[in-house]
């Protein structure tokens, strides 16, 4: 797998943007993949039908981060075909939408697993880190690894922004 630059190459495309529309500056995508709380992940099956599931995802360490169970329906997925895509956006007409397409690694090292643990709790916060949260000990278990940890680090992503002025923004890696 290729190790993506940091920053993409950003490129309008003007068949679906408003006239003079601007791209969507890359580090603009990137902060708002910070702060989104749920994602949509799609993968697809061994006969080739889509399975589209929602999930919590970070970004961090310039790529996406998810987990699941090792025999849960991704999982069985994606040691079949690691190409996948998450999505998230507004539930609203106006806003911006987001796609990231790329290949997820299934990560064992300890190091990474600690980080991204720790990445999590941050970004989930009481989610996370009280017996309350929804999610309570996820940090755990991904240190310990008793759920499987991905990393998608993206080849391809979009921002599809619609209101008064629209536009489609492409980030490529190489």
């Amino acid at each position: 797998m290729t190790t993506p630059t940091t920053t993409p190459r950003t490129k309008l495309h003007t068949g679906f943007s408003s006239p003079g529309a601007s791209p969507t500056p890359w580090e603009a995508t990137e902060w708002a993949l910070r702060q989104v709380q749920k994602f949509q992940l799609c993968t697809v099956r061994r006969d080739g039908r889509p399975h589209v599931t929602p999930l919590l995802a970070i970004w961090a360490m310039d790529a996406m981060w998810f987990t699941t169970g090792d025999a849960e329906q991704k999982a069985v997925n994606l040691a079949a075909n690691p190409q996948c895509a998450l999505t998230a956006g507004t539930a609203g007409l106006n806003g911006t939408d987001y796609v990231i397409e790329g290949v997820a690694s299934l990560v064992t090292d300890e190091p990474t697993r600690q980080s991204v643990a720790t990445a999590f709790e941050q970004s989930y916060g009481w989610h996370l880190t009280r017996e309350d949260g929804t999610w309570y000990q996820l940090g755990d278990a991904v240190r310990a690894g008793t759920v499987q940890l991905y990393s998608l680090r993206p080849t391809k992503a979009l921002a599809f922004t619609t209101g008064k002025d629209s536009s489609q923004t492409r980030y490529l890696w190489s």
